[in-house]
């Protein structure tokens, strides 16, 4: 179901034009991702992430591709990925009540499927804009409790809206979140939003933040 204050394609389109994302760890900056998102066709949302990552031995660059129908509901999604030297990718495609997920890394290949018992939200990792995506369908999501299918992790996922504690992360104090995804019964995702976008994602257990900024990559954020 989506509500009359559905997230508007085109402003988060322009939205995405304004900056990118640039992720955390302990108070560190460890890379950044830009996104781009245009209005396709059908007047669904067509989404491209670059992220790279780089953080001790662990270097990451990714491509993610998506396309999104009205109230920010995947149809399909690729990812290219490598991780130091290794290649993955994956994908993910919904019908009606369905999901399909493959990955393959080398010669290696894991299809899966599953029922959509609730609305899917994409979250990949490392792939932020995904994450802001499935924050703001859930925001919009009917009043009351909500759960979701979190793709391409096929489980179940419950959100809080909106947040209702401070979250404290590195010394820092940050204000009740837009809302909370709560990924696993003991990793919470907090989410704060700025108009049609997001501007800050948190995981504490995980000690990262994600900062949407408008400066120039050779700026500080």
């Amino acid at each position: 179901m989506i509500t009359k204050d559905a997230p508007a394609h085109d402003a988060i389109a322009r939205a995405c034009g304004a900056g990118r994302f640039v992720p955390f760890f302990r108070n560190r900056p460890i890379g950044q991702e830009s996104v781009h998102a245009e209005i396709d066709a059908s007047g669904g949302l067509s989404l491209r992430a670059e992220t790279e990552i780089a953080i001790h031995r662990f270097a990451l660059r990714q491509t993610v591709i998506a396309e999104f129908a009205a109230g920010l509901r995947l149809r399909w999604c690729t990812v290219d990925a490598r991780v130091n030297s290794r290649r993955l990718s994956l994908g993910v495609e919904i019908d009606r009540d369905r999901a399909v997920a493959w990955c393959r890394s080398g010669e290696q290949g894991c299809p899966g499927r599953c029922d959509l018992e609730h609305p899917p939200l994409l979250l990949l990792d490392n792939c932020f804009a995904s994450h802001a995506l499935a924050a703001l369908a859930a925001r919009h999501h009917p009043p009351g409790p909500a759960a979701f299918t979190s793709l391409p992790a096929r489980e179940k996922l419950t959100v809080t809206r909106p947040g209702t504690s401070k979250v404290l992360l590195g010394g820092r104090e940050f204000a009740p979140p837009t809302l909370s995804l709560h990924l696993t019964p003991d990793l919470d995702e907090h989410v704060w939003a700025a108009g049609a976008w997001i501007e800050r994602l948190v995981i504490p257990q995980s000690q990262m933040r994600v900062e949407w900024t408008t400066t120039d990559p050779g700026q500080p954020v």
